[in-house]
């Protein structure tokens, strides 16, 4: 299982090489590589930082903080993408990204991640998906209660709601953006353990482990569903 905390803090971070003279106004942090399957990772510019995110059309940045601008937008300047954006890279790759004002962004690779969208945060799109419980899916997907399908999203808990345990025949992928949340994972051999997440917190939880949420303060969370080869 990996883990990583406050992943929006300081430490960690990898300087991107050839940002121009002087300091360094780009970085970036890997959180998941699966190999053939999904992986994450965090840009963050510095206010006139500058950086080039290799990817394709099909892989999505989702803009956390901040906005970033695309040389390759349309219009003098390129496109600007504001927080709560999500968009695909390029399709050449390696576009260079800017950000006047400084940004930080999450990078998604893998296959089926849903079409960009101008705003995730917003109020459009969400549905009730139980007592103090929100949802909205990045990927159009109808759920069922196996929840073994691939599915991207964001889910967001009320204060006092709560999320109980149940299985599901993926990798379960989850990024908390804000809040704090009491999280139970249970392992195949039976023993529990618990932890506090709270914003930053990255967590992959592989088949066949088991969890419960349960939010005293509310917190909004990214998730991502990668289901096992076929076979498996």
């Amino acid at each position: 299982m990996a883990s990583h905390t406050s992943v929006f803090g300081p430490g960690n971070w990898v300087a991107v090489p050839g940002t121009g003279d002087g300091p360094e106004r780009a970085w970036t942090k890997e959180l998941l590589n699966s190999g053939e399957g999904d992986a994450f990772s965090l840009l963050r510019l510095a206010a006139g930082g500058t950086s080039r995110p290799a990817g394709s059309a099909d892989d999505r940045i989702l803009v956390l903080d901040g906005a970033l601008s695309f040389a390759d937008g349309d219009g003098p300047g390129g496109r600007t993408l504001h927080k709560g954006a999500y968009a695909a890279l390029p399709a050449t790759g390696g576009t260079t990204v800017t950000s006047a004002g400084g940004a930080l962004a999450l990078v998604l690779s893998g296959r089926r991640l849903g079409p960009p969208a101008e705003d995730v945060f917003g109020p459009q799109g969400w549905q009730r998906t139980g007592p103090g419980q929100w949802s909205r899916l990045l990927l159009d997907v109808v759920l069922d209660e196996s929840f073994d399908e691939r599915v991207v999203g964001l889910a967001h808990f009320e204060a006092g709601s709560f999320a109980p345990r149940h299985p599901h025949r993926t990798a379960h992928r989850f990024l908390f953006l804000d809040g704090e949340a009491d999280d139970e994972w249970v392992l195949p051999d039976g023993s529990r353990h618990t932890a506090r997440r709270a914003a930053g917190d990255f967590v992959d939880y592989p088949f066949p482990i088991e969890h419960q949420t349960f939010s005293r303060t509310g917190c909004t969370i990214l998730f991502l569903h990668e289901p096992l080869p076929a076979g498996a």
